[in-house]
């Protein structure tokens, strides 16, 4: 793999999105409960310190969510905690809706900020003699809680990398920064090749096993099909093939298209099946079973009350 464009082509990218925590550790709640059942250690009682009636929180947490979605979407696996890769191709589109996006979270968090006083009322009802004032930020401190940053720095670049040390010594670790860029771009790939992959077999299965084909069952590959292209900032060829063969032989049926024509459905099927393997082999082997859906990842970097 050629990496002397690749700084060109890809960045290193985090998004930070926080909001207020909204719960708090009760031990005074939680020794009550060990006493009781005559019990150490059995559980942490943990409180909500707003009712479910909080709109205006959940809206803000709602909004976060949507941006880390966003940007997940858009981005790749890195070998670094926190930070992902941007491909050049898509920042413009990511940074134009993550502004967006950062403007709606701080207006929602206005509109809860205003709402505070009310909500804390409702919850000293909700919690009666649960309720702990020392628990509540004041709304300047609250203000702290919640901000959305996204920010970007160039890839790493060995050729670039010119500080003071011996020849030989500054040799080794420019090769060192270039076999860490490759597995890099590898993580990166198999990232790539991963969603697509669970999408498919999704896909072919649904295709394999329902008499009664749903109108949205190529939804995900075709949203895939169109995105992820993008995102091959290293032009790697065999998964160019991979992703051109899902465009040209997967994702141009609709939904209805396939409901309608069991013997279609049944050769596409099969073509899905193909695109699997290839896409298994050129990862190495089919990726780890899913252990949990991404939408109930935790999305937030969520503040300590």
């Amino acid at each position: 793999m050629n990496i002397t464009n690749l700084t060109s082509r890809v960045m290193l990218a985090t998004l930070n999105v926080s909001v207020w925590r909204a719960r708090r550790f009760d031990t005074r709640a939680t020794q009550e409960v060990e006493a009781k059942h005559e019990a150490k250690d059995i559980g942490r009682f943990n409180k909500r310190l707003l009712t479910d009636g909080a709109t205006s929180y959940k809206e803000v947490c709602a909004i976060g969510n949507r941006a880390r979605s966003l940007f997940d979407s858009h981005s790749l696996d890195y070998d670094q905690l926190g930070v992902r890769l941007l491909p050049t191709a898509v920042y413009m589109e990511v940074a134009e809706k993550l502004r967006g996006m950062r403007d709606e979270f701080e207006g929602a968090t206005a509109t809860f900020l205003a709402d505070y006083p009310r909500l804390k009322d409702e919850a000293r009802a909700a919690l009666n003699d649960l309720f702990d004032e020392a628990d509540y930020p004041t709304e300047a401190e609250l203000r702290k809680k919640f901000g959305v940053r996204f920010s970007v720095l160039p890839f790493p670049d060995a050729n670039q990398f010119g500080i003071d040390l011996p020849p030989d010594v500054l040799t080794g670790i420019r090769d060192e920064m270039d076999a860490r860029v490759l597995g890099a771009v590898k993580t990166a790939n198999n990232d790539l090749v991963g969603r697509l992959y669970e999408a498919v077999q999704h896909f072919a299965n649904r295709l394999y096993g329902e008499g009664n084909v749903r109108l949205d069952v190529a939804d995900k590959v075709r949203e895939l099909s169109s995105l992820l292209p993008k995102l091959n900032f290293s032009d790697d060829p065999e998964l160019s093939d991979i992703l051109a063969k899902t465009q040209s032989q997967l994702a141009c049926y609709t939904g209805a298209q396939l409901k309608d024509d069991p013997l279609l459905r049944l050769d596409v099927a099969g073509r899905a099946m193909e695109i699997e393997a290839q896409m298994a082999a050129f990862m190495g082997g089919p990726p780890p079973a899913i252990t949990r859906d991404r939408g109930d990842m935790p999305m937030l970097q969520l503040i300590a009350a």
